[in-house]
């Protein structure tokens, strides 16, 4: 049986839209957006956690978790902004080694 989770080790994953509310991006919104990245692009709705705000600028970064609900797989995940505009942020996912 694949795992799953371990798809993201093939490439990085664009996620797009955050809200940036003034300088950072909330915990549940981040937590909200990778979740559905990573639904999206892989069929996964892993439940993500992650352990507190992301600041709103460029090259920013924290790390995350997700679990697999189906199968309890976790894999660490590396948040970075990739670009800021407006009130929006970009970010890249990747996956912790």
């Amino acid at each position: 049986m694949p795992r799953r989770l371990l798809l993201l080790a093939v490439a990085p994953v664009l996620g797009l839209g955050l809200t940036a509310c003034g300088s950072s991006i909330g915990k549940d919104e981040l937590e909200t957006q990778v979740a559905s990245t990573l639904e999206s692009q892989f069929g996964v709705a892993a439940d993500v956690s992650c352990p507190g705000d992301l600041d709103a600028e460029v090259d920013a970064t924290t790390e995350c978790s997700a679990t697999d609900p189906d199968t309890g797989e976790k894999i660490g995940l590396r948040i970075t902004v990739t670009s800021v505009e407006g009130d929006t942020a970009d970010f890249a996912i990747e996956p912790v080694d």
